[in-house]
């Protein structure tokens, strides 16, 4: 008798588990439940797609229904909601919401990819017509047509994360007037300061007003109130950060971890045998300090949802653990980090070390070269390489993965230093910017 594969969620970590266990065993029933409309689409190129008015949002979508169905044997179910788990009777509950009806299925393995939902912040108006947040296709459907139909002139940005910062620049790429307002007293605070001024002074380059040690009361009609002052708003943006949906699993008696996301080990299983995790909806292992964190970004989630997959299948891998490398762009700069900031390396009991440079994109002669701004972190004790983080208009992107590959592996500052990287005057100088910052680094470990 075939086994029975039940995955709950059809985004990034549920459709790679689901086609992980098709792979692995062909004869398999694997049924998918999604309560929205799309799978399998780039949720991070949503503010891109905003961006452009003749962009479309089929263009975001990976994989359809119809191939998931047709040329992956993956038996998709959207407007599906999964109401319930019977842990004991290996039983899902759920709601057609076309139909309205009730039904149930039973399952040999469970894979929950629920995935996590904006944060809202607890004030008047937030759910205004002209508010919205940005985390499903639905939602980057919802603004831009709100955009097209009421041609906004001023808006009005809740928070000054990713999605903040890069909505900004879409939302100016619209001729908007732009507001950023956040409650913290700076933009990405664990970064380092003089990335962080950077930052500051690109929003204000390009026409972006940026509020800190703002805190929003309540949304009027057309207007956003503080502690400060008042703020017109065609167009509200809440860009408040996320949490994790682990309420289905919680109330199936599932144990939950760090930031309220669902425990998991590191095959992606939960307490419940035979139930996997992964995605938003849970939590990660930090590779340096080997603590559990919570990493909500579509790279990790992918990976999570490809272990949890061969797991569920009984191939057993394991998830090696999370830097949190992440990068986003803003206006004409790109903006990238991975491992530990300065200020998380002392909360983890290191002896960190920072040093902050500023190198040259190209080599001398070559007649386009920028500067990029390079902050690299290593701990006194041991020498290992904890964290980086870099701003430059060009040739950032990419090199934050040469130290994220250096970190994953274990290297110290010194090994990392004598890195043999590919060099040409167009693309580097001999001495690459981030060997540069690891040589100096180096120094100040001694």
């Amino acid at each position: 008798m075939k086994n029975r594969y039940v995955v709950i969620g059809g985004i990034a970590a549920g459709m790679s588990a689901a086609s992980r266990i098709r792979k692995v065993e062909p004869g398999a029933e694997v049924i998918v439940f999604e309560k929205g409309e799309f799978i399998s689409y780039g949720a991070c190129s949503m503010p891109y797609y905003i961006s452009n008015p003749d962009g479309n949002y089929k263009d975001l979508i990976v994989l359809t229904v119809e191939d998931a169905k047709n040329k992956r044997g993956i038996d998709v179910r959207t407007n599906h909601l999964v109401i319930g788990i019977s842990v004991n009777e290996r039983r899902v509950f759920y709601k057609d919401l076309i139909s309205g009806k009730e039904k149930s299925i039973n399952y040999d393995r469970l894979i929950i990819a629920t995935g996590a939902s904006p944060v809202k912040p607890p004030i008047a108006g937030v759910d205004n017509e002209n508010v919205f947040s940005l985390r499903t296709l639905d939602d980057g459907i919802a603004i831009k047509k709100f955009i097209a139909e009421n041609n906004p002139k001023k808006a009005v940005i809740v928070g000054a994360g990713y999605i903040g910062l890069e909505m900004a620049e879409s939302f100016r790429e619209r001729d908007m007037d732009v507001t950023i307002l956040e409650m913290l007293e700076k933009p990405m605070p664990n970064y380092n300061p003089e990335i962080i001024d950077l930052i500051l002074k690109t929003l204000e380059d390009n026409g972006v007003k940026a509020y800190f040690n703002t805190k929003v009361e309540r949304i009027d009609d057309k207007k956003v109130v503080t502690d400060k002052a008042e703020f017109d708003a065609d167009i509200v943006l809440l860009a408040t950060g996320v949490k994790p949906n682990s309420k289905l699993a919680k109330e199936s008696g599932i144990e939950l971890g760090v930031n309220e996301a669902i425990a998991v080990d590191s095959k992606m299983e939960t307490s419940v045998s035979g139930i996997y995790a992964a995605g938003d909806c849970a939590e990660s292992i930090h590779r340096i300090t080997n603590r559990k964190i919570y990493v909500p970004l579509g790279t990790v989630a992918n990976k999570h949802g490809r272990v949890a997959g061969l797991n569920a299948a009984r191939e057993l891998t394991r998830f090696p653990g999370a830097i949190k490398s992440a990068e986003f762009k803003l206006f004409d700069k790109e903006v990238a980090s991975c491992g530990l900031t300065l200020s998380e390396a002392f909360e983890q009991g290191f002896d960190p070390v920072e040093v902050s440079i500023t190198a040259s994109s190209s080599a001398h002669g070559y007649k386009y070269k920028y500067p990029i701004q390079v902050a690299m972190i290593g701990d006194k004790k041991t020498g290992k390489l904890l964290g980086c983080q870099m701003i430059g208009k060009t040739g950032v992107a990419h090199r934050i993965n040469i130290v994220a590959t250096a970190i994953f592996n274990g290297n110290t500052v010194k090994e990392f230093s004598m890195f043999d990287l590919a060099y040409a005057p167009p693309f580097s100088p001999v001495w690459d910017p981030v060997l540069v910052a690891a040589n100096v680094l180096g120094g100040k470990l001694k």
